[in-house]
């Protein structure tokens, strides 16, 4: 703790415990997580990552729901006027790539 004081240019160790208690807690800014950071000679790197899969799946994954919602909508309407064309899972694989080219 004094080390880490030390480093964050403080003599005493409350700023040292304060961070790490803040950090336990779920409670750090990152203004003071930078800050210790700095002090430990590191960087700082801050990112939201997909908890399941890769980052371009979960893109794939929501354009093709609002492929599904955007194409279910249309087939509903068109339904609703005798004009159903069927063939929906193709229209909505082809809608995803071009939620995805357009992205």
């Amino acid at each position: 703790m004094q080390e880490m004081a030390e480093r964050l240019g403080h003599r005493s160790r409350a700023l040292a415990a304060y961070l790490e208690k803040s950090e336990a807690e779920y409670t750090i800014s990152l203004g003071n997580l930078r800050q210790a950071a700095e002090a430990l000679g590191c960087q700082l790197v801050y990112a939201i990552v997909p908890k399941n899969g890769s980052f371009e799946e979960l893109v794939e994954q929501r354009a093709r729901a609002k492929a599904i919602e955007n194409v279910q909508a249309v087939e509903h309407t068109m339904s609703l006027e005798d004009q159903a064309v069927g063939g929906t899972d193709q229209k909505i694989e082809e809608h995803t790539k071009r939620i995805l080219q357009g992205r």
